[in-house]
């Protein structure tokens, strides 16, 4: 069964930011004579260097929690990096969390028993106590994410004969049902009206972005590009879908363009944030700098990206600042958190 590639980072918890300075990703190489395409050094950038433009984000006034992994245990933390906490760490992974909207539970990927076997959908209060298996099934099943009204919970899963659909269901485990699309649904996340998935598919090719109408199973392709693109996340009004893509690093940028790769790693590892419209409308690059994972601020004002670090910067790719100095999976961000009951 194919899977998202993963970058696995170590993550360093409760510990202090890393200092120095940090750098912009400059031009880099020099220029080439016109009407001649750029030598590889010429195109090739650094895509692990931080890149910093306008004035940074205070981190010290972000509000809210933020749940995020180091692909083996689920973590909690405020939103300014402070009173990081082990949510889920038991032996073997567990990952992929996301927010009951009310703060006072997560869900999340067990895969306690090895990736792509018997993977499931747990749930547990915000506190980690309280655990349960939610999806109960041999097959696996992952990328859960809960509706915006937090009475369901989307997940992925190829218990239909191997194909990877998508599946809804209550959080106590009642009302199972899948959503008939046909295509392949990986990573789904909520419309904030709860009436559509933004999710990652492919054809047997790479993955692209797709939104489909949950009561018609109705869906469309949004992105194109070369390389793939994946785990889509919507801002807080709907307008706009952030995606992880592939599309600038050097193995799929066009010729002409500068790309970005990854040194020491794979060609085709470069990930960065990109934003469009929720029609597929006017795609741009956030950033250049890695980063395979992006969710939104409650507010809508700021992204956290998980790269190299886990980091924020706004949606125009200014004020860049570390929450934390390593990354790790998917991270989600919620305003803020009742009391766990």
């Amino acid at each position: 069964m194919r899977e998202a590639d993963r970058r696995l980072l170590g993550l360093v918890i409760g510990f202090a930011l890393i200092g120095g300075s940090i750098g912009c990703a400059g031009s880099g190489g020099s220029t080439s004579a016109e009407g001649t395409a750029p030598s590889p050094s010429e195109r090739e950038r650094d895509g692990t260097r931080p890149v910093v433009r306008g004035q940074p984000i205070d981190v010290a006034n972000l509000e809210g929690k933020i749940v995020f992994d180091d692909f083996e245990d689920v973590y909690v933390m405020e939103a300014d990096g402070s009173s990081v906490r082990p949510a889920a760490d038991r032996p073997g992974p567990e990952f992929d969390a996301a927010w009951a909207p009310d703060g006072r539970s997560i869900v999340y990927r067990d895969s306690r028993r090895g990736i792509n076997e018997n993977d499931e959908v747990y749930v547990m209060r915000a506190d980690g106590s309280a655990v349960r298996n939610l999806s109960r099934d041999p097959a696996n099943d992952w990328g859960p994410d809960w509706s915006p009204d937090g009475r369901t919970i989307a997940f992925n899963s190829d218990r239909d004969a191997g194909v990877m659909s998508g599946y809804l269901v209550s959080p106590d485990g009642s009302g199972l049902r899948r959503i008939e699309a046909d295509v392949w649904i990986e990573y789904p996340s909520f419309s904030p009206d709860g009436a559509r998935i933004a999710f990652m598919g492919h054809d047997g090719g790479d993955y692209d972005i797709y939104v489909a109408e949950l009561e018609t199973g109705a869906a469309i392709r949004l992105t194109e590009a070369p390389g793939s693109d994946g785990w889509p996340a919507w801002s807080p009004d709907g307008s706009i879908i952030a995606f992880a893509s592939e599309r600038d690093d050097c193995l799929h940028a066009a010729d002409a363009e500068p790309c970005w790769i990854d040194p020491g790693g794979e060609p085709g590892d470069h990930h960065d944030v990109w934003l469009m419209e929720a029609d597929g409308s006017n795609q741009r690059r956030v950033t250049p700098e890695f980063g395979q994972f992006v969710t939104w601020s409650p507010d809508g004002e700021h992204l956290l990206v998980s790269g190299r670090s886990l980091y924020v910067l706004r949606p125009d790719g200014t004020g860049r600042r570390d929450v934390l100095p390593a990354g790790g999976g998917l991270p989600d961000w919620v305003a803020s958190t009742g009391p766990t009951p």
